[in-house]
């Protein structure tokens, strides 16, 4: 298990705001439990997973420009735990006027901030690429990356899958493996998987 885990990173989605559930600032910041947030239980869970198995899995945040600020702030606590913690920032898209086709944005200010808007998701990878943190990773010889939402409290590190995708005897490891779940009726934010020409995608 050990040599399995020293070859992965988890990344958490941190750029969403908790207005959906009511509240302001990040949804990480939200208490959810005995007074501990959503933050505090990943970091919690990444701790205990390095005490368990005696390794460095570093939990990496991708953060928007909604919540960086608050979320470094919220990380200052974590200084004494044996977790790497790192943070990245995803793009910032401008926000088009209907009318003229042009970019509402005139700064990249604070004062400008609602002229802008974070592109979600599918962004983690140009801007985890962009942030440097990936050719680091590389160099200490990391291999995979769990990512999930920062607010979704079941994805957690699964050693069966890990063994999965570094085991070849079966043949080459696919480059990339993704669980999924049917929509419920309370479902109505996200992207559906289509089936397209016979392809999943």
């Amino acid at each position: 298990a050990k040599e399995l885990l020293s070859k992965l990173v988890v990344i958490k989605l941190n750029g969403g705001l908790g207005t959906s559930m009511g509240c302001t600032g990040p949804k990480s910041a939200i208490c959810v439990r005995n007074e501990l947030t959503f933050l505090d239980l990943n970091v919690q869970q990444i701790e205990h997973l390095n005490k368990v198995y005696g390794v460095d899995v570093p939990l990496v945040l991708m953060n928007s420009f909604n919540t960086d600020e608050d979320t470094n702030k919220l990380l200052r606590k974590y200084s004494q735990i044996k977790v790497s913690i790192h943070t990245f920032n995803q793009s910032r898209y401008p926000r088009i006027n209907r009318e003229s086709l042009l970019p509402i944005a005139t700064s990249f200010g604070p004062d400008s901030s609602d002229a802008w808007y974070p592109p979600g998701h599918g962004d983690v990878y140009q801007s985890f690429f962009n942030s440097g943190l990936l050719e680091e990773f590389i160099k200490q010889g990391k291999k995979y990356v769990f990512v999930s939402n920062i607010d979704n409290m079941g994805a957690t590190v699964d050693l069966n899958i890990l063994k999965f995708l570094l085991d070849e005897s079966n043949g080459p490891a696919p480059e990339f493996v993704m669980e999924v779940t049917d929509k419920t009726r309370a479902d109505v934010k996200g992207g559906p998987l289509v089936d397209y020409e016979g392809k999943l995608r």
